[in-house]
C-alpha cells in the first residue's frame, strides 16, 4: 500500500468570527475573538456568561421554512460550510465518482430535544433529529452523497477523528471524494455540564496563560478531501497534504487528561510514524489547548516527551482564544483555520495572553498576534473527555511552492491479512462463555429481555453509577479478551473502535431529567460526563488499560461492521496490530421515545439490548502470538441511500464489496442480513429472490432488533460457524434448513434506518 497521501482541495467554515473563510481569517489576523455575552439562553446563574456564539444567524437565508424544520442547528451549520468547501473544491459529480462523508459531532441533535422541554411525550417530528447519526444522514442526504457516511463521536476530537477516517477511506479505495469535519451548536445543557464542573472561565479563555477555564463555542468546518494524485492531475488548489494521523486513549478518567500527556505522545507517535518523516521537520503543532488547569501541561509534557529538546524550538499556539472550544467541531475548525493561516506564511496566535501559568513556561508559544512563520510540516492535536486523542500529520504545500512531491512517495508496504481472534457477546441468548450459535440452533421463542449485571459477573470491573450499556460491552469486552488472549500482558498495545448510534440513555435521562427538575444551574455534573457518546469507549479503555488506536462512532443501524471496517483499515495501515472492535445498546424510556419518532416501533421484531465485541489481529502477529484464528476478514463495501432506493443502494455495497474481497457471488455460501424490517423490508425480500440458492437469513426475528449491535452480532455467527469442523458445519446447516453444507465464506450485511448500508466479507 502506498503512504498516506491526502490532498485537501476545499475548505468551508462558520464561526463566531466570519460566515465564510474569508471573514475568519480576517478576523483572525486582526486578533479579533468571537468570545462574548451569550444570547441565546439565560447564563445569569452560571459561572461565565460568555461563549463563542454565530451572532445574529438566521436559518431563513440559507433554507426553506422546510428544510428548516426538517434540519436541527447543527446540522445546518454543516450544510453552509460544507458548500463554501464543495464550491471551491470545484468538483466535477460525474455519475462513477463515489463521495462520502465523515461528520464528526460532540452534541449532535441536542437542540432539537432541548426545544421540547420534557423527557416523555416528545414531538415525533423534532425527536427525530435529536440521535446522533441522524445529523451526518442528513447533510448527506442534503448533497445527495453516495459513498461511506459515517458519524464520529469521540467527544472533542470528533472532527479530528472524522478527518482521519475520510482519509482510511480514500487510501484503501472505497471512495473517490470524502468530505469531512464536524459541527455543534451551542447548548444550554452542555454549557450548565461545564458549569457544574467548574471549568469555564468568567473571562475570554486563553490557554496557556495563568487565568484557568475555558469558552465554549460553536460552529462547523469541512474539508473536501481526495487522493493527492488526483487532485493534482485535474489542477486542483490544494492547501495540504495529509500524511498521517493517530489515535490514542489515555485510558485514564472519564474528564481529566493523563498528567503526563502519554495519550497525545501516542497520538502523535502514531501519526509521524505512518507520515514517515523526521521529528526535526516539524516546525509548527496546534495544540489542543482548551485553557482549563489540567489540560494545558499535560498536552505539553507529552509533547516534550516526544520530541526531547527539539520542542523547545517548535512554534506552538491554541486557537481557541479565537473562536471558543467548538467541541466537535473543534479539530476540523483549528485545523482549517491553520491552512488558511499557513497560506498567507503565518501561524495562528494564542490571543488575550498575559503570562504562562505554571507548567507552560518554557514552550515556544505564538501569542497575541500572528507569527510570520512557514513549517515545512506540522500537527494539529486535539483532545476529549474519554481519553481520546487524535493528531494530524500534514504537510505545508506553501512551505515550498513547487506542487507537493512527498519524499518516499513511490515506496509501498505490506498490506497486513486480517483475521478474527476472539469474541464475545452479551446477550439474553448468549451462554456464560459469551457464545451464541447453540441458543440460536436450539431457538424456542425465548425472551430478549436481557438480565446482566457487571457487578455479578466481575465485582472488580464495576463500578457505582455504571449505565446498563458500560456494563454490557466492558463484560463482552472482557468475554472477548478471555476467549482471545492467554494474558492481559498485551493490553496497553491493543486498539479500541466502538459503536453505539445512541450512547447510554439512561444517562441522558438521569442529566437532562436534573435539570428538568431543579433547573440548569444545577445540573448533575456527576452524569454529565455519559452525555458524550464515547464515554463507554473510555470507561472500557480504562477498565482494560486499551491505550491505542481509540475512536467511536455511531451510524444508526450498521455500528457493528463499521466498527470491523475501522478496526481493519487501522490494521492494515500498520497503526496497531490488535484491535478490539465493538458495539452496544440499550433500552430505556427515552430511546423508546426515539424508537416512535423513527418509526422503528413498527418493527416486527422486539427491540433488544447488549453488545458483541471481536478481536481484530494482523494474521502475522496473530501466528507469532500463538492466538486462535476463527476466520479472516475480506473485504468491505458502502452506499448511502441512492435515489431513496434501498434495494439499489445495496447492490451497489454489495458489489464493492465482493471486489474489494477478490470474490465471486458463487463464492458466497450464506449471507447473513440486519435489517430493520421497517424500511428495508421489500429490498430483503427482493435479495432472497434475486440470490437463487444462496441463504439468506436474518437473525433479528429471534435475537431481537438492536440498532447498533445488531451486525455484529450476526458477525459474531458467521464467525462462530465459520470456526466449526466440516461434520459440525453440516449439522449446523441441516438444523438450520440450509442448502449447503459445507461453509468457506460468507457476507454480512447491515442497512441503517436512513438507508445506508455496509457490507462484509469473511472466511474461513
Amino acid at each position: 500500500m502506498k503512504p498516506l497521501q491526502i490532498a485537501v482541495t476545499g475548505i468551508g467554515i462558520i464561526s463566531s468570527i466570519g460566515r465564510n473563510k474569508q471573514e475568519v481569517f480576517e478576523n483572525m489576523k486582526q486578533n479579533q475573538t468571537g468570545i462574548d455575552s451569550i444570547q441565546s439562553f439565560d447564563v445569569s446563574m452560571f459561572i461565565s456568561k460568555i461563549g463563542a456564539e454565530i451572532k445574529g444567524y438566521d436559518p431563513s437565508e440559507h433554507f426553506t421554512p422546510e428544510e428548516q424544520q426538517s434540519l436541527d442547528r447543527c446540522a445546518q451549520y454543516a450544510i453552509i460550510s460544507i458548500q463554501e468547501a464543495l464550491e471551491e473544491a470545484n468538483l466535477q459529480r460525474e455519475h462513477n465518482k463515489t463521495i462520502g462523508l465523515a461528520f464528526g459531532t460532540c452534541n449532535g441533535g441536542l437542540n432539537s430535544l432541548e426545544h421540547q422541554k420534557t423527557l416523555s411525550n416528545l414531538d415525533s417530528h423534532l425527536t427525530k433529529n435529536y440521535p446522533f447519526f441522524q445529523q451526518g444522514d442528513a447533510v448527506a442526504k442534503y448533497f445527495n452523497l453516495n459513498g461511506p457516511v459515517k458519524t464520529l463521536n469521540s467527544a472533542c476530537v470528533a472532527s479530528g477523528n472524522a478527518i482521519g477516517f475520510a482519509c482510511d477511506m480514500l487510501q484503501h479505495g472505497y471512495a473517490d471524494v470524502m468530505i469531512a469535519g464536524g459541527s455543534d451548536s451551542m447548548s444550554p445543557s452542555v454549557y450548565a455540564g461545564f458549569n457544574a464542573l467548574k471549568a469555564l472561565n468568567e473571562k475570554p479563555c486563553s490557554p496557556y496563560s495563568h487565568h484557568y477555564g475555558l469558552s465554549l463555542g460553536e460552529g462547523a468546518a469541512f474539508l473536501v478531501l481526495e487522493p493527492l494524485e488526483k487532485a493534482v492531475a485535474r489542477k486542483a488548489k490544494i492547501y495540504s497534504v495529509i500524511i498521517g494521523y493517530g489515535l490514542s486513549s489515555d485510558a485514564y478518567h472519564e474528564t481529566a487528561p493523563e498528567p503526563e500527556g502519554k495519550g497525545i505522545l501516542r497520538a502523535v507517535k502514531m501519526a509521524v510514524a505512518q507520515g514517515g518523516v523526521d521529528k526535526e521537520r516539524i516546525g509548527y503543532i496546534n495544540t489542543h489547548g482548551t485553557g482549563t488547569k489540567a489540560n494545558d501541561p499535560a498536552e505539553l509534557k507529552g509533547l516534550q516527551s516526544f520530541f526531547g529538546e527539539q520542542f523547545y524550538d517548535i512554534y506552538v499556539s491554541s486557537s481557541k482564544a479565537y473562536f471558543g472550544h467548538n467541541l466537535g467541531a473543534a479539530a476540523a475548525i483549528e485545523y482549517a483555520t491553520t491552512l488558511l493561516a499557513l497560506e498567507k506564511g503565518l501561524l495562528p496566535a494564542t490571543i488575550h495572553f498575559e503570562k504562562a501559568r505554571e507548567g507552560c513556561e518554557n514552550a515556544k508559544l505564538v501569542t497575541n498576534e500572528m507569527q510570520v512563520h512557514s513549517p515545512e510540516y506540522f500537527l494539529c492535536n486535539n483532545s476529549a473527555f474519554g481519553g481520546h486523542n487524535v493528531s494530524i500529520l500534514s504537510k505545508n504545500v506553501f512551505h515550498s511552492p513547487q506542487t507537493p512531491n512527498l519524499d518516499g512517495d513511490s515506496e509501498t508496504t505490506k498490506q497486513s491479512d486480517v483475521v478474527v481472534c476472539g469474541f464475545g457477546t452479551v446477550h439474553a441468548l448468549a451462554n456464560k462463555s459469551g457464545k451464541v450459535l447453540l441458543s440460536l440452533i436450539n431457538y424456542s421463542s425465548q425472551t430478549t429481555q436481557l438480565e446482566f449485571s457487571l457487578k455479578e459477573y466481575k465485582k472488580d470491573l464495576y463500578e457505582r453509577r455504571m449505565n446498563p450499556l458500560t456494563q454490557y460491552s466492558i463484560g463482552a469486552c472482557d468475554l472477548a479478551l478471555k476467549n482471545s488472549l492467554k494474558s492481559n500482558d498485551w493490553s496497553e498495545d491493543i486498539g479500541l473502535v466502538y459503536g453505539t448510534s445512541r450512547g447510554s440513555l439512561k444517562s441522558a435521562e438521569k442529566y437532562l431529567g436534573s435539570i428538568l427538575e431543579r433547573g440548569f444551574e444545577n445540573a448533575s455534573g456527576v452524569y454529565f460526563p455519559d452525555m458524550v457518546l464515547n464515554s463507554t469507549a473510555g470507561k472500557i479503555a480504562k477498565k482494560f488499560r486499551l491505550k491505542g488506536f481509540s475512536s467511536s462512532h455511531s451510524s444508526g443501524g450498521t455500528d457493528g461492521i463499521y466498527a470491523m471496517l475501522y478496526g481493519t483499515t487501522a490494521i492494515k495501515s500498520g497503526k496497531q496490530q490488535i484491535i478490539l472492535v465493538g458495539a452496544g445498546d440499550e433500552a430505556s424510556d427515552l430511546s423508546k421515545e426515539i424508537d416512535r419518532a423513527l418509526l422503528l416501533s413498527e418493527s416486527t421484531y422486539e427491540t433488544a439490548e447488549g453488545s458483541t465485541f471481536l478481536m481484530l489481529a494482523d494474521k502475522e502477529i496473530a501466528k507469532e502470538q500463538g492466538l486462535d484464528i476463527y476466520a479472516k476478514v475480506k473485504g468491505f463495501g458502502m452506499s448511502s441511500n441512492l435515489e431513496n432506493d434501498i434495494y439499489q443502494t445495496i447492490q451497489k455495497c454489495a458489489s464493492q464489496c465482493l471486489s474489494d474481497a477478490n470474490l465471486t457471488l458463487s463464492e458466497i455460501d450464506f449471507i447473513l442480513y440486519h435489517n430493520n424490517n421497517v424500511f428495508d423490508t421489500e429490498a430483503f425480500l427482493q435479495l432472497k429472490t434475486d440470490m437463487g440458492n444462496i441463504p439468506i437469513y436474518t437473525l433479528n426475528d429471534m435475537c431481537g432488533y438492536m440498532e447498533s449491535n445488531g451486525s455484529l452480532f450476526h458477525t459474531q455467527v458467521a464467525v462462530e460457524l465459520l470456526s466449526l469442523s466440516e461434520q459440525k458445519q453440516k449439522e449446523v446447516t441441516r438444523s438450520l434448513g440450509w442448502t449447503r453444507d459445507r461453509l468457506n465464506t460468507g457476507l454480512i450485511l447491515a442497512t441503517s434506518i436512513n438507508g445506508n448500508c455496509i457490507a462484509m466479507a469473511i472466511s474461513k
